[in-house]
């Protein structure tokens, strides 16, 4: 039983959230206060981030088997609630577990960062409300998600949000102005395209059974060759954009780490380019995409800390 449950969270997934919110609470310390208190505020920032995922992928899985949308032809992972090892009552009641705890995570971080601005407070307890309805409505209700809107939510949530969201949290814990800059915007916008790019690649990989089912994804609708294309092109954009924050606010030879950083996702997308008509080999993408996000966060978050006690 805990096996299912533990295929359901989808945790090499979480790596996107993890890392992509660690980068904005990094640049909320670098420029702002490093301190117990920052770090816990940060702590609870990157808590809520995952809990916000884990709701996300609870709520697609709730919204597609009860849909009956994956068939038996489906080449992604097989989920718990698929085969009826998970009911879709107890993802019900684990996804309103999941509600609870990331409203009570988000309420502590907001308060501790910005519990004196009433009007920044009202602010994120709305965008704090409008993450948690995205996340559910994914695939359930007006399931955006197989509409072609879901490249839209990713990029807001998991990048804008992610990023400058927890940046501005932690620069008020700080006791700073609470402020947003060049590197940040570009940072955010790349993070943003990447975490659009996993969920494009797993679009890719359901093409075919995506078109049978009704689900009209973006690469649904652009096709094998065109969505190959779309990913090389998110990826370039988005690599010109952090070499852009790079360049803007922080040393030019740093530039290298962010360049090595960037290999293994530029090998997984090239893999999936050459590969696009193949579903199966590109599902094997999905992860290394992933890996490939996360090492450019990791080397971001590494840029940022040499910056603060070296250079700032």
């Amino acid at each position: 039983m805990m096996s299912d449950w533990i295929t359901e969270l989808r945790i090499k997934s979480l790596l996107l959230s993890l890392t992509n919110c660690s980068v904005g609470c990094a640049l909320g310390c670098y420029y702002g206060v490093v301190s117990l208190y920052t770090i816990i505020a940060s702590v609870l920032i990157v808590t809520t981030g995952v809990l916000l995922q884990i709701l996300s992928n609870f709520a697609d899985d709730y919204g597609d088997a009860l849909k009956e949308a994956d068939g038996p032809n489906r080449l992604g992972p097989i989920r718990a609630v698929m085969i009826g090892s998970i009911s879709l009552t107890q993802l019900r009641k684990a996804m309103g577990t999941v509600t609870v705890a990331a409203t009570i995570c988000g309420i502590l971080a907001i308060y501790m960062c910005l519990g004196s601005n009433l009007q920044a407070l009202a602010w994120f307890a709305f965008l704090g409300v409008f993450a948690i309805l995205a996340a559910i409505f994914y695939t359930i209700g007006f399931a955006y998600g197989y509409k072609g809107f879901g490249d839209i939510a990713v990029f807001i949530f998991f990048g804008l949000a992610a990023v400058i969201g927890s940046q501005l949290l932690v620069l008020g814990a700080s006791g700073q102005p609470v402020d947003i800059f060049p590197d940040s915007i570009y940072l955010a916008c790349a993070i943003g395209i990447h975490s659009v790019m996993i969920l494009h690649v797993s679009a890719m990989r359901d093409i075919d059974e995506d078109r049978l089912n009704g689900k009209k994804t973006v690469a649904a609708r652009l096709g094998h060759r065109l969505s190959g294309i779309y990913l090389v092109t998110m990826f370039v954009v988005s690599a010109l954009l952090s070499l852009g924050a790079c360049l803007t606010s922080h040393k030019l030879w740093e530039c290298s780490i962010l360049v090595i950083a960037l290999i293994p996702l530029l090998a997984s997308t090239y893999r999936a380019f050459i590969h696009c008509e193949d579903g199966s080999k590109v599902a094997k993408e999905r992860k290394f995409s992933l890996i490939g996000c996360a090492i450019h966060n990791i080397a971001w978050i590494i840029i940022l800390i040499v910056d603060f006690w070296v250079y700032y």
